[in-house]
């Protein structure tokens, strides 16, 4: 069969092939490659995770459903959400309680609905308008806009603020497996609340509550929780089968405290530069052996946070994103916290593709399987996340 017939041959499988067969037709390869990895956890891949970090938060405004919805459509294999609750304790998708820097809620609501309250997992007093102040049919009424000032702010003023359940539905409606990873942000001021004292009830419980009736009840299931409160995390473990994940602070970790969080964890979440330092100049001087430790503890290991733009890159990696995803990825990590779904689900396309080719053996097949990957590259770029995603297994399978 020549070059061109092949990747025809293999183009037309990939339509007619049933999802099981293209998942277990992927693993198989990936193991033979020596870089599959077990989750744990009942989603398709095999290969790193790609998280959403507050949805396709690099392209979109962070936590509406136009953010998670593009995070499916690219890619993401998990959409992470940190949660707060709304003054009728709705679970709601915001980075903080107060809100005034990421929505439009100063121009929709009068200056006396702002107010200041002690958050003290800030150890601050912060002034401003707060989620818990406002019921949901209020807070729906809000816009979202770019957190930061260099990205796209076309969508500001536009979208309007998630719910816990928003996120759900939109995950649940992809058309292959996706899981969500839900934090319980500021903890101890949530739990502080008279609204939440008066109910009777904890943030931990609601959220546990909720993730019951949406399902995700047993250790499979594809939700992480996390949080940078052990006591928070430490509570839901108890009282809850899903997977769960210790953020970590930007402060050196020892073996005896992974060991600790081993006991009630799934993985541990650091910031990046526990992994690769950097120094006052912006250049990388260690890559620390902080993976290899936790893995030993028994611990997978999700870093947040990878980003595209040119301010959060260290100099070594030449301004190009794929060069930090390509570090990570031999660093051993679990899965990646991103901004970008799409670069780092391109980024996972076109290593997994190349490990294949470099290991496929003969030489006489290589300037056939050299256009057959050419040819291949090129169709599945133009497809869909969930259509390419079956293509690529089968892609692997010619190649090896």
């Amino acid at each position: 069969m020549s070059a061109s017939q092949s990747f025809v041959a293999i183009f037309l499988v990939s339509l007619m092939a049933p999802r099981e067969v293209v998942a277990a037709a992927a693993a198989a390869q990936l193991q033979r490659e020596g870089v599959d990895y077990n989750h744990d956890v009942d989603l398709s891949t095999t290969r790193p995770l790609v998280v959403a970090h507050r949805g396709s938060s690099g392209t979109v405004p962070e936590h509406t459903v136009d953010a998670y919805q593009q995070a499916v459509d690219q890619g993401a294999d998990v959409v992470e959400c940190d949660l707060t609750v709304s003054r009728d304790l709705v679970l709601l998708c915001s980075h903080e309680a107060w809100i005034n820097g990421t929505t439009d809620v100063a121009q929709r609501y009068p200056e006396s609905r702002a107010n200041t309250y002690f958050v003290p997992d800030q150890l601050q007093n912060i002034t401003d308008y707060f989620t818990v102040d406002f019921t949901m049919d209020e807070l729906r009424q809000v816009r979202r806009r770019q957190r930061q000032s260099f990205r796209d702010p076309s969508y500001d003023g536009q979208l309007p603020m998630a719910s816990l359940e928003d996120l759900v539905r939109v995950v649940k409606a992809a058309g292959r497996p996706v899981g969500i990873y839900v934090e319980t942000k500021d903890p101890r001021f949530v739990n502080s609340l008279p609204i939440v004292r008066e109910a009777n009830t904890t943030f931990e419980d609601l959220l546990l509550g909720a993730l019951r009736g949406f399902g995700y009840d047993a250790s499979r299931s594809p939700c992480f929780l996390q949080s940078f409160s052990e006591d928070s995390l430490r509570y839901m473990a108890d009282r809850s089968p899903l997977p769960a994940v210790m953020l970590l602070p930007p402060i050196p970790i020892s073996d005896d405290t992974l060991a600790r969080y081993a006991t009630f964890a799934y993985g541990v979440g650091p910031d990046k530069r526990q992994i690769v330092r950097v120094n006052s100049s912006n250049w990388i001087v260690e890559r620390t052996d902080f993976v290899v430790r936790a893995h030993k503890a028994g611990l997978r290991v999700h870093p947040y946070t990878l980003r595209n733009e040119n301010q959060y890159l260290a100099w070594d990696y030449g301004q190009d994103p794929y060069n930090e995803y390509e570090d990570f990825f031999k660093i051993g990590v679990d899965g990646i916290f991103t901004d970008f779904p799409a670069t780092y689900f391109k980024f996972l396309n076109n290593t997994y593709l190349a490990l294949s080719y470099s290991s496929s053996s003969g030489s006489e097949r290589r300037p056939a399987m050299g256009l057959f990957l050419v040819l291949s590259l090129s169709v599945a770029s133009l497809l869909t996340p969930a259509f390419s995603a079956n293509l690529l297994p089968f892609i692997l399978m010619e190649l090896s």
